[in-house]
């Protein structure tokens, strides 16, 4: 277990997985202080600058994959914390953080959040990374919030959550959007402030970056930070309405997580999140079900059925032109369903349900983080895996199927 000895005002790069214990003095992590006797983890997948607060001694425990590795002086981590430091000195009351994957936006947000609460204020952070969230789980975006100081976003309290349904934002920017306006509208009427809107890092193409500007011009920000110096002067523009926009460049040496990487912390954001929740029971009569056409569809009476569809049918939906069947189906006459106006058929095999990633929907349009196990057709029940057991208004399901290790494949619902 090395020793390692700082002097004042020293930085250092510190790459997980490791643990360290202060033996003297004090340092600060991304604003939060850590002084005599005082631990902290560093998760595999994350790195940090340690800077020292006073000449200050650490106990480090490393393996094989931790690093540790002296700041550069063309490093931008003194800029960033120079600007952070003018955005909760000053009046500012929204923050947009933007750029590319892996480029320290999280980082940022972390840093802004500790340095406005060790001012007395009440800073909240609105996680817009659907795809790596840190607050909530993967397809939220989410609002979190704390009393304390933070080495990361993900230790916030979620204080709402609203799901998307989807790792990919490509799909859902004016949803993604319409979820950023409602949670920053909550945060206002809680009086935090400033709040720090941490968005994902597709914008390294045209479409990802009109969805920036998109968010920017909804949200209404007071503050743009841009990370990454190919991006340069592409928020100027904003300027012209009043809005303080600071550019930085990206670290010079940062860590960049791999697509498996990013597969497995969010396996591990599943977990969290569902792996030891009751089963809850849900009246199919008692909540609106939303992107899962076959429950939402009006009930067909499957004895009309029966000449045309060879198999057993357990339950059959409509909608304009298209039949969904449930069930275990052999074949079916497509002719004759087009006869009846049905120019499309779907079928879901028996047991399709399980696995479902959902969510279920409070009184108050905050969704909570649920897993389908099974549909009861016959008693119009749905049994769902969920930390929340209140009072259900919606069920909302997803594409995404989530596998015993809680990782994902997309099925057609």
């Amino acid at each position: 277990m090395p020793l390692i000895r700082l002097i004042k005002g020293e930085l250092l790069k510190i790459y997980g997985p490791m643990s360290l214990v202060v033996k003297s003095g004090c340092i600060d992590i991304y604003g939060k202080v850590l002084c005599a006797a005082e631990k902290a983890v560093v998760h595999k997948a994350r790195n940090y600058i340690v800077e020292a607060v006073s000449d200050a001694e650490i106990d480090v425990i490393m393996v094989n994959e931790s690093q540790i590795q002296s700041v550069d002086e063309s490093d931008p981590y003194r800029k960033r914390r120079e600007i952070a430091l003018k955005i909760v000195e000053g009046e500012c009351k929204r923050v947009v953080i933007v750029g590319c994957v892996d480029c320290g936006k999280t980082s940022l947000a972390t840093l802004i959040f500790n340095l406005a609460l060790r001012r007395g204020k009440k800073p909240g952070v609105i996680d817009g990374d659907v795809g790596q969230a840190d607050i909530g789980p993967p397809g939220y975006i989410t609002l979190g919030t704390s009393e304390s100081s933070v080495l990361w976003i993900s230790e916030l309290r979620p204080i709402s959550m609203k799901f998307i349904g989807d790792i990919k934002p490509q799909y859902y920017t004016q949803s993604i959007i319409g979820k950023l306006k409602e949670l920053i509208q909550l945060s206002e009427n809680l009086g935090l402030s400033p709040i720090v809107i941490d968005t994902d890092g597709w914008i390294k193409d045209e479409i990802g970056m009109l969805y920036k500007y998109s968010i920017i011009n909804e949200v209404k920000p007071d503050t743009i930070v841009v990370l990454g110096s190919e991006f340069k002067g592409l928020f100027e523009k904003y300027r012209k309405l009043g809005i303080v926009v600071y550019e930085i460049e990206a670290p010079t040496s940062r860590k960049t997580r791999s697509r498996e990487e990013r597969r497995q912390i969010r396996s591990l954001r599943y977990r969290e999140f569902l792996e030891k929740t009751p089963l809850v029971k849900l009246n199919l009569d008692n909540v609106i079900v939303e992107g899962f056409p076959l429950l939402q569809g009006a009930r067909f009476d499957t004895s009309t059925l029966s000449k045309l569809i060879e198999g057993q049918i357990i339950y059959a939906s409509w909608l304009p032109n298209t039949l969904y069947v449930y069930g275990n189906v052999k074949s079916y006459n497509t002719e004759d369903l087009k006869k009846m106006g049905f120019e499309k058929i779907k079928i879901f095999a028996d047991g399709f349900e399980k696995n479902l990633y959902c969510a279920v929907t409070d009184d108050k349009g905050n969704d909570y983080p649920c897993i389908i196990g099974k549909i009861d057709f016959e008693k119009r029940e749905v049994l769902v895996r969920t930390g929340y057991t209140g009072t259900v208004r919606t069920l909302k399901i997803s594409r995404i199927r989530l596998t015993q290790d809680y990782t994902e494949e997309y099925v057609e619902v």
